[in-house]
């Protein structure tokens, strides 16, 4: 009887046990939509996109910031810039065109 009983609150253990695996690794997320550990890997991946892109950003940032302080003071870089974006040329410099 004893030993029964043993057995009965070992399988119940047991079942619980199982069903609490499965529910973690998310091999039922089909059906029971428990957070498993498919979505931890998947939330964790994407964390990890995120942190390249904010790093991305940054580092753009300080180049932006940097391009901007040296355009403020420096007037051989404001003409290089006006320059490069308008397609002005200085008086010494030569334009080749190599197109047929």
């Amino acid at each position: 009887m004893k030993l029964s009983r043993r057995l009965d609150r070992n399988r119940i253990w047991g079942a619980f046990f199982l069903i609490w695996v499965l529910l973690f690794s998310g091999i039922l997320d089909f059906w029971v939509k428990s957070p498993g550990l498919k979505q931890w890997i998947k939330v964790n991946s994407q964390l990890n996109e995120k942190r390249l892109e904010i790093g991305a950003t940054e580092a753009r940032t300080t180049l932006l910031l940097q391009l901007s302080r040296e355009l403020q003071s420096n007037t051989a870089a404001q003409e290089r810039e006006i320059r490069k974006v308008l397609g002005y040329i200085d008086e010494q410099e030569a334009v080749f065109e190599f197109t047929p």
